[in-house]
């Protein structure tokens, strides 16, 4: 085999494995120790505690979702949201385009700041956090219980109630970019 070969292969390689790579817009710190093998549904019917007492807490993890509502509270923003699956294609982020029955329901604190437009209604994201106990929320004005979780990064798309991959760029093709952004809360 010669040279020319040799990199050929190597870049095609290169280019397959960065396809199936999982495409994130967080920093590789904040992914260290995410739980690849959380469970949504098994987290959110947990009862609220086990035989020894403890909750079903401490998890580092990725969600995806759609807010239904935030509140700004003395310890930051809290955020109802439903929870979405995340997908790579035909681009990265949560979707609706799976059909489910149930509850998918939970709320999460993010402790800083957040732009007004990243918060409506609709809008659809991606966080990186650690689960706690179930905490109580007011949703349209009645009070649940919610699995919560703390964030420590958020990515929002300003979608409204419309799918990711429906946004395109496009120079003079009618669409504009999806606007999106990435938050931190500073890392002790």
């Amino acid at each position: 085999m010669n040279i020319t070969h040799l990199i050929t292969l190597t870049t095609t390689v290169c280019a397959v494995l960065s396809g199936c790579a999982a495409n994130t817009p967080f920093p590789p710190k904040v992914m260290e120790k995410v739980s690849p093998t959380f469970h949504f549904e098994a987290w959110r019917d947990a009862p609220p505690s086990n035989e020894a007492g403890k909750t079903d807490s401490g998890h580092k993890v990725e969600l995806g979702g759609r807010i239904i509502q935030a509140t700004k509270s003395g310890k930051g923003i809290v955020i109802v949201a439903e929870q979405l699956p995340i997908v790579n294609h035909p681009v990265y982020g949560p979707t609706e385009d799976v059909k489910r029955t149930g509850d998918y329901e939970f709320a999460f604190l993010y402790p800083g700041e957040l732009e007004p437009q990243a918060l409506r209604n609709g809008n659809r994201f991606v966080i990186v956090g650690t689960t706690t106990s179930r905490r109580p929320v007011v949703v349209n004005g009645m009070p649940k219980t919610e699995p919560f979780l703390i964030a420590d990064c958020i990515h929002v798309w300003q979608t409204g109630r419309t799918e990711i991959a429906e946004f395109k760029e496009s120079a003079g093709g009618g669409y504009s970019p999806l606007p999106e952004k990435t938050y931190c809360v500073a890392q002790p």
